[in-house]
């Protein structure tokens, strides 16, 4: 029996700048297994939170949400009122986990307006309990209108699937379904010389994939049926974004393979289909039996 040993330590500087880990010696490699180190690109911003030392970490975020309770109050009285008390939004919203990609405050919605769920690199499985429970609550409950899958540029977890390194578990399990990704269009990643370029292309590729893997759930299907002979459009409609961290631009993307018919755009449009409008009646049919 192989000892586990911990060779280093996590090390988290005081403006979260950095964050070192461990090293792990691997089971069946005979090699250490090296955890990637992350760094933070805003440690320190004018109104936010400055960290002075190890001890001063938590603090500062009570002292933050009192100056936003009091700010929220100051501009709007019954705010907390209505937060309290309704939770109706129209929008899941699937994305990374990085710090740099917060929902509500790149599209500008206020608390309440969008649920959330975040994981590394926004990736959709049908085995992953919290998102699947999130989706279900989502579709099923909440009667959300959009599921927006949204992606990000500078993507660590893009980064990490294309190092060579053996991570050690979990992460390395995560990170094989980019990689999954990457082998699936490895004829179109392969043909571009850049690197950066390359990156970037996965970014889209994995927000498409993870598109389809919400397309195809049957919580989703079931609802898309279920809302098609009352809607313009059976909903949720789902759409495809990326996040460029270095200018705050959403970028929206289809979502569908290149060169295959866009049938989700007909099924967002069918009231204007008159194929489409037979299969509802069909449909409606079925649903009176």
């Amino acid at each position: 029996m192989h000892k586990i040993i911990l060779a280093g330590a996590l090390a988290l500087s005081c403006s979260f700048d950095a964050v070192s880990a461990f090293v792990a010696p691997g089971a069946s490699m005979g090699k250490a297994m090296v955890a990637p180190r992350l760094r933070s690109s805003t440690s320190s911003v004018a109104g936010g939170l400055r960290m002075q030392s190890k001890a001063d970490i938590v603090a500062p975020l009570f002292e933050a949400n009192k100056k936003w309770i009091q700010a929220k109050k100051a501009k709007d009285p019954k705010f907390f009122d209505r937060l309290g008390s309704v939770h109706k939004p129209e929008v899941f919203w699937i994305g990374s986990a990085d710090s740099r990609v917060a929902a509500n405050e790149i599209i500008g919605a206020e608390p309440g307006e969008v649920f959330v769920c975040r994981n590394m690199a926004n990736i959709v499985l049908p085995f992953d309990v919290n998102l699947m429970s999130a989706l279900q609550y989502a579709v099923d409950y909440l009667e959300v209108q959009h599921i927006i899958v949204c992606g990000h540029y500078s993507c660590e977890g893009i980064n990490i699937a294309l190092n060579k390194e053996n991570y050690a578990s979990p992460l390395e399990n995560w990170i094989s379904h980019v990689r999954n990704v990457y082998r699936a269009h490895a004829d179109v990643l392969d043909a571009i010389p850049d690197e950066e370029q390359r990156k970037r292309k996965l970014v889209e590729l994995n927000v498409m994939e993870s598109c389809m893997n919400v397309y195809q759930l049957a919580i989703v299907q079931n609802r898309l049926k279920m809302t098609k002979p009352t809607q313009p459009y059976s909903t949720p409609r789902i759409h495809a974004c990326v996040y460029e961290t270095g200018t705050g631009e959403l970028k929206k993307i289809n979502w569908f393979p290149e060169g295959m018919e866009d049938p989700f755009g007909m099924r967002y449009d069918e009231s204007s289909n008159a194929e489409v409008a037979q299969n509802r009646k069909v449909l409606e049919e079925a649903i009176k039996k």
